[in-house]
């Protein structure tokens, strides 16, 4: 069992992939792509990890931080789902993993506290000898389980109808729907950003990515997931001009429909119904099961046939004092953290914003 020093998870990054690719419930949260442009954005220097090793591979991988008093996952707050990384062979080494983390950071806390977790996770139900904890109900995850040729089987049929008539008629104006390419990933960003806003000044308010922290971490999250075949951004066009965007990215087993935006002169043509649909039969197309609609109890997910999925939150207070080591730091050059001015406290659970209000209709 290894625990890594912040500013050298950056070293361990193809083997952290690598697990991440043969965890069978990975979510796309929990990949190096997703939360190595996190840490450099919400926490410069704050992100420690625990780390256990079997045979020379890496077989489990836990990142956290501490902000106001709390041990929390890498990722917490603009993240839907996380969890550790845990190969199935490794699952009985979980409390051991947690406790090598809490004895690790170097700043104080006084409770882990583990949000978004699926219930299946290793995290949800393990005990820790000398721990107390609990769990409580966290925000649910509307989730479409795909089936048929384009995923629609559980669609309802009047949702269906709508999809194809905004197909039919954005294409007899002229737009179309294409995958956005890896090389065109930080412009396309910039493009979300744009629409985004658009979209929701139109209703006098402010989008998610208003706040800065948000942009800047989706600026640098959007190409590195595009590099590791992660990113799934489709994109409206008319006459050369992107009119609308939709987020999503492909995890394991489902893809995860993340943001989106559009100009609202073209909200009469419902741009966001024709995304998300192509977003679903994209998804379906690759063998995903699921369709992940992530936070949020907006009616349009039920509208796709979306059930909810229950999340938890489980909370873990350590003995006092908690017993510290010193954190192993990997050999190698870790390049510089450009973000270390930016302020590193991430939004609070619950709090402004939700990345997954925008349906886009």
């Amino acid at each position: 069992m290894t625990p890594i020093a912040p500013g050298q998870l950056q070293l361990i990054r193809p083997e952290w992939e690598k697990l991440w690719r043969e965890v069978p419930q990975a979510s796309p949260f929990q990949s190096p792509a997703w939360l190595l442009s996190w840490a450099q954005v919400y926490a410069p220097d704050r992100c420690w990890a625990a780390a256990l090793w079997h045979d020379g591979q890496l077989a489990a991988f836990v990142p956290a931080f501490v902000w106001n008093g709390a041990l929390l996952l890498a990722g917490t707050g603009p993240s839907d789902h996380a969890s550790a990384l845990i190969a199935p062979r490794a699952e009985s080494a979980v409390p051991d993993l947690l406790r090598v983390l809490a004895t690790s950071v170097a700043q104080p806390f006084k409770r882990i506290d583990l949000q978004q977790l699926a219930t299946s996770s290793p995290l949800s139900h393990t005990r820790i000898e000398n721990f107390v904890g609990d769990s409580v109900p966290a925000n649910p995850c509307p989730v479409l389980t795909l089936g048929g040729e384009d995923g629609m089987a559980n669609v309802p049929k009047k949702t269906r109808s709508n999809w194809r008539y905004a197909v039919r008629r954005l294409e007899r104006e002229g737009a179309r729907i294409d995958l956005v390419r890896e090389e065109e990933a930080a412009a396309a960003v910039r493009e979300l950003e744009r629409l985004h806003s658009m979209r929701w000044e139109a209703e006098g308010k402010l989008g998610v990515l208003a706040d800065e922290l948000a942009a800047g971490h989706l600026r640098l999250a959007v190409p590195e997931l595009a590099r590791a075949g992660i990113l799934r951004m489709h994109r409206l066009h008319w006459e050369g001009e992107a009119i609308a965007i939709l987020l999503a990215m492909r995890g394991a087993r489902s893809t995860c429909y993340y943001l989106s935006g559009f100009e609202p002169k073209w909200a009469r043509l419902s741009p966001g119904t024709a995304l998300v649909g192509a977003a679903i039969a994209r998804a379906a197309s690759e063998g995903c099961e699921e369709f992940d609609f992530l936070r949020g109890q907006e009616d349009y997910k039920y509208a796709w046939g979306a059930t909810e999925r229950p999340m938890l939150r489980r909370v873990i207070i350590p003995p006092a004092p908690v017993p510290r080591t010193t954190p192993v730091r990997p050999s190698g050059t870790v390049p510089g953290d450009g973000a270390a001015n930016v302020p590193g406290a991430p939004h609070e659970p619950g709090g402004p914003g939700n990345p997954t209000e925008d349906c886009g209709c």
